[in-house]
């Protein structure tokens, strides 16, 4: 029974790091690239009166 408990505890902290990207990358961060622009594109913002 100790042996058994001691295999879902290493399975789960397996796991855990697997899911974390300890080995490499984690399978959320996986088919995402970056970004052509920066993430805060500040040419972009026009401070004034809205135009209708």
């Amino acid at each position: 029974m100790r042996s058994l408990a001691f295999f879902l505890i290493a399975l789960n902290l397996f796991l855990l790091a697997y899911g974390q990207g300890f080995f490499g990358i984690a399978p959320s961060e996986l088919g995402r690239s970056p970004s052509p622009k920066p993430f805060f594109n500040h040419a972009n913002i026009h401070i004034g009166t809205p135009q209708s």
